[in-house]
């Protein structure tokens, strides 16, 4: 299996960059805004690595929640693809993360990941009308994201602050940003509800390449948010937060 190396220069380059954002003011001027990316990530996991070690397919990074002058800061998205086959995973992310790397480039990072490479932003089941994933609280916010079962002991859910997502009393569990919201539990789901290799309805999935017939692979980004006074979004550079196999069979 190919295996995707860029996450430890990915983290440096956060530390050391933002996302320059270029608008038209209504003056006729050109401003930049400067939205801090999340950097932090405590667990990224990578699929060629999960076959061995199935109790690591999860995600684990923190928010980088800040005030700015000018726009309001809403939260962070998490954006994630579903591939048929690893190595277009393999080469989607390596070059995602040489742009976000570059700072010639990392302007362009969100674009490539949202308008070329059609990432979609991840929902929480029962709470798939919010406005963003990770609102936006006054303060960083770890995050802990499964996206299925593993057996009875491992069980897919999301978290933040180590509660569960939204202060919602019962597990709140990720699911595809599609029509019928279905869960990532690929295994568990009869064949009609896994991804079918129709863009129109499943948005989400890249189905080019072969497959094993075992596995579908996902990778996910993370992403800060800000909106101007016409709530146009605005985003930061992406942040790399690994890649799960997840079994279909």
């Amino acid at each position: 299996m190919n295996k995707v190396f860029c996450r430890k220069r990915f983290l440096i380059s956060f530390i050391l960059t933002g996302y320059l954002i270029l608008f038209n003011t209504a003056c006729g001027l050109d401003t930049f805004y400067v939205i801090d990316a999340p950097y932090r990530v405590y667990h990224a996991p990578e699929y060629d690595e999960l076959e061995y070690t199935p109790t690591e397919n999860y995600f684990e990074f923190e928010t980088e929640d800040h005030e700015y002058d000018g726009i309001k800061f809403i939260g962070t998205e998490v954006y994630y693809k579903i591939y048929k086959s690893d190595s277009e995973l393999y080469s989607a992310v390596n070059v995602l993360c040489d742009i976000a790397n570059n700072e010639e480039t990392s302007y362009n990072a969100p674009t490539k990941l949202i308008d070329t490479y059609k990432y979609v932003p991840l929902l929480a089941a029962g709470h798939t009308g919010e406005n963003i994933l990770l609102p936006a609280t006054g303060s960083n916010q770890r995050v802990y994201i499964r996206l299925s079962n593993i057996g009875e002991e491992y069980l897919a859910r999301i978290l933040v602050n180590n509660n569960n997502i939204f202060g919602d009393a019962n597990i709140v569990i990720p699911v595809r940003n599609i029509t019928n919201h279905y869960s990532f539990n690929f295994k568990e789901l009869p064949s009609d509800q896994l991804p079918q290799e129709d863009s129109t309805s499943n948005p989400d999935y890249n189905y080019s390449g072969s497959s094993d017939g075992e596995y579908l692979y996902v990778a996910m980004f993370a992403v800060a948010v800000a909106q101007d006074n016409t709530y146009a979004r605005i985003y930061s550079n992406i942040l790399y937060l690994g890649s799960v196999a997840i079994k279909i069979q």
